[in-house]
Order: C-alpha cells, then structure tokens, then sequence
C-alpha cells in the first residue's frame, strides 16, 4: 500500500494530553525497521510494534513531526496532506498522509540529511551506522 498515515499530537504548552504518536500502513518489514530505529536513537524504548493491529506507537511525547522525518528518510514517503483537529477531550490531534511513489530502491534518493538536531546526547554519537539512519 502506497499510502499511510502518521497521527499524533503536537507539543503544546497548554495541552497534557499528548500520547506521542501512532502510524497506520506500513508493512511488517517497515514497522520492525522503524521501531528499531527510533529505539537505537534513544536510550529508552519509545516505539513499539503491533503486527495485530498492524500499527507502530510511539509513546515519546512530542515526537509525530520526528517520526514524519524518520519514515521519509528510511523509507522514501512523502507527506502529500495534513490536517489538524481538535477533540472533545482538548487534545489537539494532527494527521499526516503519507505516499510512496514507487518501489524502487532509494538509489535515487541523494538525501544529504545534515540534521544539527538539538538531541545531542553528550555528543556521544553510537558507532552502529545504518546506511542514511541520522541518529538523533
């Protein structure tokens, strides 16, 4: 499926019903490779995969935005719409509709990710490389 959708919650202030983020349509092998990627990046376990519900959640707070940027640069999706809505509960929600435009490999893709993040972890940079994999 060439379509997917990341949902979440932006970080605000005044909102603390921020439950991080969920993210519908990835095939199994995308979801094992996302999760393993935002879990090395950090060191607490942050995403998790559910192959029943064909889901991946991340409960870091704040992070939907982040996830956005990791599943295009892992996996070559780009966000084709957004929207923004507000629930009956005050919790501000935000989807992203995401699209492959096809499944050729990504050697097409010359992504020069410089991401000078603000997530320098005492700049201890983990030595593992994962090919384009920035880690944060």
């Amino acid at each position: 499926m060439p379509y997917i959708m990341v949902m979440g919650s932006l970080r605000m202030p005044n909102l603390t019903k921020d439950e991080g983020a969920t993210v519908y349509g990835l095939n199994s092998e995308e979801r094992a490779k996302l999760v393993m990627d935002l879990n090395s990046s950090f060191t607490t376990v942050i995403a998790s995969s559910s192959d029943l519900e064909r889901v991946v959640r991340v409960t870091q707070r704040g992070f939907t935005l982040v996830v956005v940027n990791r599943i295009h640069a892992l996996f070559g999706y780009d966000v084709v719409s957004h929207a923004m809505a507000m629930t009956n509960a005050n919790r501000e929600l935000v989807s992203f509709t995401m699209y492959k435009k096809s499944s050729h490999s990504h050697g097409h893709h010359s992504h020069s990710h410089s991401h000078s993040s603000t997530h320098s972890h005492g700049s201890t940079h983990k030595s593992h490389t994962h090919g384009n994999v920035v880690t944060l």
